[in-house]
């Protein structure tokens, strides 16, 4: 495990800005963010510059732009689209929103009585203190557009920084699950290129994922928890887990013009735009497209570009 990144400042990333759901009934997944999870609308709209990168032609689609109660981080994007098929074993790809909470048990009742809403993981105490982390309480769902929830309170807190809270119902996203085959890969475009600092890196078989997932001792998970912004915790995470072929959904061969449905899309800003995308085009690993300016959706007016990663996981960067 590594806690050098607990002192330790992200070059490039500064925060997780928001993620994009595709959902195949976006009225229902408004009622949703809105009344289950107590979120605040922020804004709405038909086009995005998001779109025709995505889908690889314009496209006008309904939007959202969603936070918890005064973040300016962490948002959610819900879009209208499709629902990810329903397959044994885990997401492929971008999949678990984590988002902090004050009241989890409360919370957990409202989102559980949602209709079509899966209870995965019911509210319990998992202790990650031996990988670096703290005791906090968390729970899972999955959502009828077929991504998960989870919800996590802090029950004490890790050595030498502050693990996310708020004094809301729901908080910001601190961080987003990517599911992958390509663990190697992962970690070559989180550490190496991004230089994202780490919080956590092990592997496991056993221990409160484990229990908490359900999972056989047999499945190997490697996992690398790394930082976007500044000391302590900072300002969002990706984490990068490695699961066996078999664990997870069947790939669909996610590329520019299509997305699996539920988490389609990361967005991230960014201290040095030109810096981070001449550093992706040198390494030649990752098809991205050009810097430009956004001129539709919920960052209309930034600079931005997107890049596809492991699993063909688009991530978004956009001027801070």
């Amino acid at each position: 495990m590594s806690r050098a990144g607990v002192n330790e400042i992200s070059p490039y990333l500064q925060a997780l800005k928001a993620t994009w759901i595709e959902v195949g009934d976006i009225d229902s997944a408004l009622d949703f963010f809105l009344h289950a999870m107590e979120y605040d609308l922020l804004d709405q709209g038909d086009q995005a510059s998001e779109f025709s990168e995505l889908f690889g032609h314009e496209a006008s689609r309904p939007w959202a732009l969603l936070s918890g109660p005064g973040e300016r981080t962490g948002q959610v994007v819900i879009f209208a689209g499709n629902a990810r098929a329903k397959h044994p074993g885990f997401p492929r790809g971008w999949d678990s929103i984590e988002v902090v909470t004050s009241e989890l048990d409360e919370a957990a009742r409202r989102i559980k009585a949602f209709p079509g809403v899966v209870e995965v993981i019911a509210p319990f105490n998992a202790d990650f203190s031996e990988q670096n982390s703290n005791v906090h309480r968390s729970a899972c769902w999955l959502m009828p557009w077929g991504n998960h929830v989870m919800l996590t309170q802090a029950v004490s807190q890790p050595d030498g920084r502050d693990f996310p809270s708020t004094a809301a119902s729901v908080g910001r996203t601190f961080e987003m699950h990517l599911r992958t085959t390509e663990y190697e890969r992962g970690r070559h475009l989180l550490l190496d290129i991004l230089q994202m600092p780490r919080l956590m890196d092990v592997e496991l078989t056993s221990g409160p994922f484990h229990v908490g997932w359900g999972l056989s001792d047999d499945h190997l998970i490697r996992m690398v928890f790394c930082k976007s912004g500044g000391l302590g915790t900072g300002g969002g995470a990706i984490e990068l887990q490695g699961h066996p072929e078999e664990k997870l959904h069947p790939s669909v061969g996610t590329t520019r013009a299509s997305t699996p449905g539920g988490t389609a899309l990361v967005t991230f800003t960014c201290n040095d735009l030109d810096a981070v995308h001449s550093r992706i085009t040198a390494d030649g690993g990752f098809e991205c497209t050009e810097i430009h300016i956004m001129n539709s959706g919920p960052f209309v007016g930034r600079r931005s570009f997107m890049m596809w990663c492991v699993e063909g996981a688009p991530l978004q960067l956009i001027d801070a």
